[in-house]
């Protein structure tokens, strides 16, 4: 049996390191580094873990859909009692004689907040999602690493200011091409109107305390605040903050269909922990990026489900896989950012999708390209495109789509 020592979750969250010792059946027997064995039901392990016992042990792919699909995020068990406020507060710039965020450390995350925040609950928000990200993905974990993702809170006002001119600078040292200056044009005439987006942190900093170089920015005003756990804007930002950094980057060529499974899975995510959505997309054009339009699904944040079910039976909406698949946030219209939506709950909807929803976002990571339509069907098991679509179809006219 395999001797490699890894993390095993169980479907509650509870983890423990250990070996697999043997197989037997649907009975996995781990064995602890002071050879204590633990016997329990694959049915009661992760999805990661099954995917490792089905690819490393030769274990049958029947285990990978027994059982019900839990909620992962909801069910482990967060001790916020070992999150820890650090002295001192965060320095970005080589020129800072002192940082303008406090600090709160996590297990996987550092929250770095300024003003009148509640970095508790934004921590456990991340903390909850790191774990539905571990539990379905078999390498999230091991990708992870020993590294920390940093959010940013910004309620007070010069701080958010201060991060904004300081990334923009960093931004504007780097545009050496017509693509980099646009992105820096973009920042800047966005920075003020998002509540979230993300930032890339310098190497040095990234090196010297063990980052990820992707940040997490949440810009708190309108009297925005994050007062409970699975609050929807900060659940969907960070959900599609974890999938994009595990995907990894695609290039221009593999690109078709990037925004649909991230953005889709953000909103999947958002409404399924938390019962409804109140993000916006910016959409930003122009040829100085100064054109900003806010997207957005139907009015109803609570009621996506019923209306698109209501709307596609009626034909007043007709879903069309490809067109979907293709959209991007300039060709956003309501009924098709709930269609983009649709497809992410529908990719993820049972235990059989999700294994396959895991297999394509492992096959992103591998070939840095979103797969073909085609090459989606077959991974979800049809022949083709057209199979898939009706299937959908189906799937959002039932019952089960809710």
């Amino acid at each position: 049996m395999a001797e490699d020592v890894r993390t095993w979750t169980s479907l509650k969250g509870s983890t423990v390191d250990a070996t697999l010792g043997k197989l037997e059946g649907a009975t996995a027997t781990l064995v602890t580094k002071d050879r204590k064995e633990i016997k329990l039901p694959v049915t009661e392990l992760s999805l990661a873990d099954r995917q490792y016992l089905v690819e490393n042990v030769q274990a049958p792919e029947s285990i990978l859909t027994a059982g019900e699909l839990s909620e992962p995020e909801k069910d482990v068990k967060i001790d916020s009692g070992t999150y820890k406020k650090l002295d001192g507060k965060l320095v970005l710039a080589k020129d800072q004689s002192e940082g303008l965020f406090e600090q709160m450390e996590t297990e996987h995350f550092l929250i770095a907040y300024a003003g009148d925040v509640r970095p508790q609950v934004v921590a456990e928000i991340a903390e909850r999602l790191w774990h539905g990200m571990a539990f379905y993905h078999m390498n999230f974990r091991r990708d992870w690493g020993d590294k920390r993702r940093v959010i940013f809170v910004c309620e007070d006002r010069e701080a958010y200011k201060w991060l904004g001119n300081w990334y923009g600078e960093i931004l504007g040292a780097k545009a050496a091409d017509a693509d980099g200056q646009l992105r820096a044009q973009k920042q800047a005439a966005t920075w003020d109107k998002v509540g979230g987006t993300s930032i890339e942190l310098p190497d040095e900093l990234c090196e010297e305390r063990k980052f990820h170089a992707m940040a997490t920015v949440f810009n708190m005003n309108n009297d925005r605040e994050f007062k409970k756990v699975f609050t929807p804007f900060p659940t969907h930002v960070i959900a599609g903050d974890l999938l994009n950094q595990q995907m990894g980057g695609v290039g221009s060529v593999g690109k078709k269909g990037y925004f649909a499974i991230a953005t889709g899975h953000a909103y999947y995510k958002e409404i399924k922990l938390s019962g409804k959505t109140e993000t916006h997309l910016l959409d930003v054009g122009g040829s100085a990026g100064d054109e900003i339009s806010s997207k957005s699904g139907f009015d109803d944040g609570t009621a996506w489900p019923k209306i698109l079910k209501s709307e596609v039976k009626r034909e007043k909406i007709k879903p069309n896989l490809e067109e979907i698949f293709a959209v991007e946030a300039d060709t956003l219209n309501p009924a098709k950012l709930v269609l983009v939506y649709s497809l992410a709950n529908y990719l993820q909807s049972n235990p059989q999708r999700v294994c396959a929803f895991a297999r394509t976002i492992r096959r992103v990571e591998s070939n840095n390209a979103i797969p073909e339509l085609e090459e989606l069907a077959k991974i979800y098991g049809f022949d083709t495109v057209a199979a898939m679509e009706a299937d959908w179809i189906a799937y959002l006219k039932s019952n089960d789509f809710k």
